[in-house]
C-alpha cells in the first residue's frame, strides 16, 4: 500500500523550487541580502515586495507545499530512509502530508518507500482550505473511496491495519491515505522514519475533532485530544528512533513577535522533541525573505538514571535522567558567524 514508484513530480521536476528561485533571483541584490534593513530598503519598497511575495507564496503553498525541497534535502532523506529496493530499508511515513503530498511524492520519486497520511485529503496543507471543495486540488489526481475486509477497528496505542477506505490516488501512481497521528500505531508504519513538514501550520484538533473534548481513553488520549499540535500528537504515538523535520525551529525565526517558536512547529512539539531526541544534522533550505526553514534529523536519545539519596530522614530520594549522546552523533559546539570565524 506504500508508494515508491516514480511520480510525475520527479527528482528532476521540482516546480516549486524552480518558481521560487526565479522570483528570488529577480530581486535586486540589496533586497535579497538586506530586506529587513532600514538602511538598505525603504518601507515603500519593502511593502511592495512583501505583497508580491505573499501573493506568489500563497499560490505556491496551495499548489505545492509550505517548504521547498531541493536536491540536498532529498539526498539527506534518502540516506536515512533508504531505497525501496533495499531489503534493509525502513522506509518513511509522513503525517500531515497535505493534499498535494509534494514532499512525499518527490521522496518516493527518489526510490524511497513512502507512506503518506493527511486528515484532509482535499484541503490539507492549504491556506484557507476547504476539505469539501475538490476544485482546490491539483488536476493530476483521482479520488477513490473503497471498502475492504481489513481490520481497522481497535483502541489507540494498539497495532492495527491501515484503513484504505479513504485514500486519494494521483495520476502518477502515488497514493495518500486519510489519517493522522494514530496511523503511526499501524504495523506498516511503526518501523519507518517519521517525516514532518510544517506539522503545526494549522491548529490540530485531535482524533475527535474537538480540542475541548478530552475523551474517555485515559491520560494519553486526553493529552492528545487537548493538543493543538499535530507534531506533539505524533510524538505521542511514534515508537521509532528517527524523525526528520522540515520547517523553522526555536531560535531560527526572525520575528519573535509573530512566531517565537518558528512558523512551522509549536512549542509543545519542540519541547518534547528536544527533551527526548537529539539533533544529528541540520541544513538550510531555499527560503522566502521572511522565512528560515531547515531540514533537521533527530535521533531518539537513550537515558541514564542517577538516584540522589536524601540527606535526612525527611528528605526523599531524587531520580534524575541524563541523556547519553554518542560522540559521533553530537553536533559541533564551536560555531561562528563569518565575521567571527577567525577567532575559532
Amino acid at each position: 500500500m506504500s508508494s515508491s514508484a516514480s511520480t510525475g513530480t520527479s527528482s528532476t521536476e521540482n516546480p516549486l523550487l524552480t518558481q521560487q528561485t526565479k522570483y528570488l533571483s529577480s530581486l535586486p541584490s540589496h533586497v535579497k541580502g538586506s530586506y529587513f534593513s532600514e538602511d538598505h530598503v525603504d518601507s515603500e519598497e519593502r511593502a511592495q515586495i512583501w505583497s508580491e511575495q505573499a501573493e506568489l507564496g500563497e499560490a505556491l503553498v496551495n499548489q505545492y507545499s509550505w517548504a521547498t525541497p531541493d536536491e540536498r534535502s532529498l539526498k539527506i532523506i534518502k540516506h536515512f530512509a533508504g531505497e525501496a529496493r533495499n531489503s534493509k530499508s525502513c522506509g518513511l511515513v509522513e503525517i500531515g502530508c497535505g493534499s498535494n503530498a509534494y514532499w512525499s511524492r518527490l521522496i518516493a520519486a527518489c526510490g524511497v518507500d513512502v507512506l503518506a497520511f493527511d486528515s484532509q485529503l482535499h484541503g490539507g496543507g492549504k491556506i484557507n482550505n476547504n476539505d469539501d471543495n475538490d476544485d482546490n486540488d491539483n488536476n493530476d489526481e483521482k479520488t477513490s473511496t473503497l471498502s475492504h475486509d481489513d481490520e481497522v477497528n481497535g483502541t489507540k496505542k494498539k497495532k492495527r491495519k491501515i484503513d484504505q477506505g479513504d485514500k486519494k490516488c494521483f495520476n502518477d501512481g502515488f497514493t495518500i491515505y486519510k489519517g493522522g497521528p494514530e496511523a503511526l500505531n499501524s504495523e506498516v508504519a511503526e518501523k519507518r522514519i517519521l517525516f514532518l513538514c510544517y506539522p503545526d501550520e494549522d491548529v490540530y484538533a485531535g482524533e475527535g475533532g474537538n480540542i475541548e473534548d478530552e475523551g474517555s481513553g485515559g491520560a494519553d488520549d486526553a493529552r492528545e485530544q487537548m493538543s493543538t499540535s499535530l507534531g506533539a500528537a505524533c510524538l505521542e504515538h511514534f515508537k521509532g528512533d528517527t524523525i526528520i523535520h522540515v520547517g523553522e525551529l526555536v531560535g531560527d525565526t526572525i520575528s519573535m513577535d509573530q512566531a517565537p517558536w518558528g512558523r512551522s512547529s509549536g512549542a509543545e512539539f519542540q519541547q518534547r522533541l528536544y527533551a527526548e531526541y537529539h539533533c544529528i544534522l541540520k541544513a538550510k533550505l531555499m527560503n522566502w525573505l521572511h522565512v528560515q526553514d531547515s531540514i533537521s534529523v533527530w535521533k531518539r536519545s537513550k537515558t541514564c538514571s542517577i538516584v540522589f539519596q536524601g540527606e535526612g530522614d525527611d528528605d526523599h530520594d531524587e531520580e534524575v535522567e541524563y541523556k547519553h549522546i554518542p560522540e559521533d552523533e553530537k553536533l559541533p559546539c564551536d560555531i561562528a558567524a563569518p565575521c567571527a570565524q577567525h577567532l575559532l
